[in-house]
């Protein structure tokens, strides 16, 4: 009843996010007839509504405009929902269908996503690993397998439009799979994470950073990959090091009055859980090279040192977030490297370097702002009385002298909790306590 009230007062809605709700079909009835522009959907893990709630889309006309749809963990659906979705939504650009461990290929196939929604090009399929063959090709019908290289080669064949690729915990990725990911043209968001049963994904990422998907790639993240090694960061750093050039020019062309190059600009790097590299991958082979990087994570990367974090302080000045968390022999010298070199910083997480001390929260003092998000859980170096002087010069702020190796055990994202600036209450992000084969 109150989303059919609000849906009826707001017939100009755009966006609306109804995941973990009790919605039946007589609600999703109720946005097929009233909202004619809607774009944004999230019914994430409402187990209430069945297909028939879909089959409204085939006679109304409230989801024509819908461009993404979260369908994560709804496992209810069957083949005739992905078949009224596929008629009912012919704008849809984006797909979430995360956490769907009984979805087959018939709901796909039937369905005819693929073939119906000409506009998809973000697919997500995260967790999703009984999904099989024929999602992605139609004459592959090999039984409840998990993807395997076959499929990635149907999909990235006849999927080139794809601009985002979450094919995180894949357990049956190899390099083969990574080469055809590799051909897609438009690629600009990739996470093969958790796929670390390739047999050498260093030849993988090779097959990546020469293929066409490395074009227009921002944002690549291959955290608790244990294959990556510096082979893999130093093709990472020949493919994206025309990318500082391009910029040095377009600097050049600017000033003279002329138009600017567009270039390729890797922005996202992450290397969580990446044991293998080393600080000669990061410092001779990435960081002279990948300049424009804003967003690395380089979190339980054990063997990093303070040389690492100067060179991303040296090399890439337009550092944003960094993320160090659980690098053990971080000491006080990396934060001060950044707060010298790093006058863009504004997210910082250093939970469980135990080796800092209060002198690095007087480094960190000075870039306050722009420094807006520090994480210092597991810092038992760090006093509570030297950590408290940051908090009222932050928007979030997160220290504990916990011992790393009740945390660290155990991958845990720390909780940010809320600080009131100038009167208002920032939103509290949960954390999440996972085996050592969590994501980040």
């Amino acid at each position: 009843m109150l989303v059919q009230k609000i849906v009826e007062g707001c017939p100009c809605l755009l966006y609306l996010n109804l995941s973990y709700t009790l919605v039946t079909n007589k609600t999703l009835r109720e946005l097929s007839r009233s909202c004619l522009s809607l774009q944004y959907l999230s019914l994430a893990y409402c187990y209430k509504f069945t297909d028939k709630g879909f089959l409204y889309l085939t006679t109304g006309k409230g989801w024509r405009n819908l461009i993404h749809l979260d369908l994560s963990g709804c496992t209810q659906m069957t083949v005739n929902g992905f078949r009224y979705i596929a008629d009912g939504c012919p704008a849809l650009k984006e797909i979430v269908i995360n956490d769907m461990p009984t979805l087959s290929d018939s709901c796909i196939l039937v369905s005819a996503l693929l073939a119906k929604c000409h506009c998809l090009s973000a697919i997500s399929l995260g967790n999703s690993a009984p999904v099989i063959f024929s999602f992605f090709h139609c004459m592959c019908s090999l039984g409840n397998n998990q993807l395997t290289d076959v499929s990635w080669k149907a999909l990235c064949s006849s999927s080139q439009g794809l601009r985002r690729l979450h094919a995180a915990e894949c357990p049956r990725m190899t390099d083969v799979g990574l080469r055809s990911v590799a051909s897609l043209k438009n690629l600009q968001y990739l996470d093969i994470s958790f796929c670390s049963r390739c047999v050498s994904f260093d030849v993988g990422i090779l097959y990546l950073t020469e293929g066409s998907s490395a074009s227009k790639l921002k944002e690549l993240n291959v955290s608790h990959c244990s294959h990556i090694t510096d082979t893999s960061v130093m093709s990472i750093a020949q493919r994206y090091r025309v990318s500082f050039h391009i910029h040095t020019l377009q600097s050049k062309l600017h000033l003279l009055g002329m138009a600017t190059l567009e270039g390729i600009r890797l922005k996202k790097l992450v290397l969580a859980e990446c044991v293998c590299v080393t600080d000669a991958g990061i410092e001779q082979k990435l960081c002279k090279n990948v300049r424009d990087l804003e967003h690395v994570d380089v979190s339980h990367c054990a063997a990093l040192t303070d040389a690492a974090v100067r060179s991303f302080a040296f090399y890439c000045r337009g550092l944003v977030t960094l993320r160090m968390s659980d690098c053990p022999k971080m000491t006080d010298m990396a934060v001060q490297y950044l707060t010298s070199g790093s006058q863009y910083l504004r997210e910082l997480d250093v939970s469980g370097c135990i080796l800092l001390t209060d002198r690095s929260v007087r480094h960190l003092e000075r870039i306050c702002p722009p420094l807006c998000s520090i994480m210092m859980a597991c810092c038992i170096g760090i006093s509570r009385a030297a950590a408290l002087k940051l908090q009222s010069r932050v928007a979030y702020w997160e220290h504990s002298n916990d011992d790393p190796t009740c945390w660290f055990g155990q991958i845990v994202h720390p909780v940010i909790k809320p600080i009131r600036t100038n009167d208002t209450l920032e939103i509290t992000e949960q954390h999440s306590v996972m085996t050592t084969t969590a994501s980040t």
